[in-house]
């Protein structure tokens, strides 16, 4: 399977995982998946396996499960996970090194799809154990997740029924008062996405390419993926109410997208989860320069930044 045909596969998975579960929110809110390893999948592979048919968030590759006293029960479907092996190259004429990516991916199973030996039962109860307690960890209230976002942008309540928006170059972001909202889910979710806005200014995690804010050229899309992503994230660990705007309508409008754009998602997803960990102070170690790789800049190095928490399993 090549490049081009992963990025299709994972943008029909996703796209069917959001037409099932009805939003981006309720995605992120089925408790994160573990692999037999103990490692938790991040960015694009936990909205992969977000819809699967099973309660147990444990899966493994065949050999894992075999590892650990388990067999696949003939007939069960693997799903795709990927993740980026990183490698430095050096040019032999300027001696100049470059950090190059290549796309891999596993098939996994989920623990339900194969048979367990006593202690293989055990290991896979210890690990749903961990992924209950993580659940329980992760919530937090919306005003709570607001307030924690360290050296966050200022915030103006505005008292006009007007647009909300981030300026970059203010740091500033505007909102209409809670009063102008049906609910407080509704403003909590718009809130959450111009704050997933700024996490992208240059010193933050500098995401933005060309501070574009151009309505719907591509970079400004891809940023709105990105806020989409990211604010659904933050709303599930607010445990807010469903956005009425998910619609038919609306899902077929990000599914067409994604279709015209397969490299989107899985480009998205993982700066999505990069945003909200930083406005939640997960890993506070990013540094304000690591989305804007020299990478990033050079034509030989694919445009998608590696998801380097999702490293084999």
């Amino acid at each position: 399977m090549n490049n081009s045909q992963i990025y299709a596969t994972i943008t029909e998975k996703i796209i069917a995982n959001l037409e099932t579960a009805g939003s981006w929110m309720k995605l992120w809110q089925v408790p994160s998946p573990v692999s037999m390893n103990g490692h938790y999948y991040r960015g694009i592979n936990r909205l992969v396996l977000s819809s699967d048919p099973y309660k147990s968030r444990v899966y493994g590759t065949f050999q894992q499960i075999r590892s650990n006293g388990g067999q696949v029960r003939k007939g069960e479907k693997s799903t795709i996970v990927v993740f980026w092996k990183t490698g430095i190259e050096q040019d032999e004429a300027t001696g100049v090194t470059k950090k190059t990516f290549l796309l891999r991916f596993y098939h996994v199973f989920n623990s339900e799809q194969a048979d367990f030996d006593e202690q293989g039962k055990q290991k896979i109860a210890q690990l749903q154990s961990l992924v209950d307690e993580k659940v329980n960890d992760e919530h937090l209230e919306a005003e709570s997740i607001i307030e924690g976002y360290a050296g966050r942008p200022e915030i103006i309540f505005s008292d006009k029924d007007d647009r909300a928006f981030y300026a970059p170059v203010a740091d500033l972001i505007s909102v209409p008062d809670k009063k102008y909202f049906t609910t407080s889910s509704a403003f909590y979710r718009v809130l959450f996405h111009e704050l997933c806005h700024s996490v992208g200014h240059p010193k933050r995690l500098n995401r933005f390419d060309g501070m574009s804010n151009s309505y719907g050229d591509i970079p400004y899309s891809k940023e709105e993926l990105i806020a989409e992503l990211g604010s659904s994230f933050l709303a599930g660990i607010a445990h807010l109410d469903m956005d009425i705007r998910n619609s038919a309508a609306y899902i077929k409008g990000w599914a067409s997208a994604l279709r015209d754009n397969q490299k989107w998602i899985m480009w998205a997803a993982a700066r999505a989860e990069k945003s909200a960990d930083y406005i939640l102070g997960i890993d506070s170690s990013y540094a304000a320069s690591e989305e804007k790789t020299k990478a990033e800049a050079t034509s030989e190095v694919p445009v998608l930044e590696p998801v380097l928490e999702d490293s084999p399993f």
